[in-house]
């Protein structure tokens, strides 16, 4: 029995993204999206009489990031807004003593 081999089309350094954002990306607009959905359920406003807010803040602001975000990476590597973002949250680090407690080396005391 003979094997039957199709072509297939694969390249892994091909980008997997979904209206010009990857999968990072989605994850933060999503993120937003909640955020604003929560926000706005604590706001009780009704605009033109019909439409509450919630709605208005979650997907209006989401579109809005969308935007925003593929307007900023244009021309920027993959995987930049996870380097971005990882370089603003990393923690800082810090001498455990600060130099003003240290004695001086050389000290001008005659004993």
């Amino acid at each position: 029995m003979l094997l039957r081999l199709k072509p297939v089309a694969r390249s892994l350094s091909a980008r997997a993204e979904f209206f010009g954002l990857e999968l990072e990306g989605w994850g933060f607009v999503i993120a937003w999206a909640i955020v604003m959905r929560l926000i706005g359920d604590q706001i009780h406003r009704v605009l033109l009489g019909f439409m509450p807010l919630s709605p208005i803040l979650a997907y209006g602001s989401s579109i809005g990031l969308v935007l925003v975000i593929r307007w900023a990476k244009q021309g920027k590597p993959r995987g930049f807004l996870v380097s971005w973002l990882q370089h603003h949250f990393r923690l800082r680090t810090h001498a455990a003593r600060s130099g003003e407690d240290q004695q001086a080396y050389l000290t001008d005391e005659v004993a």
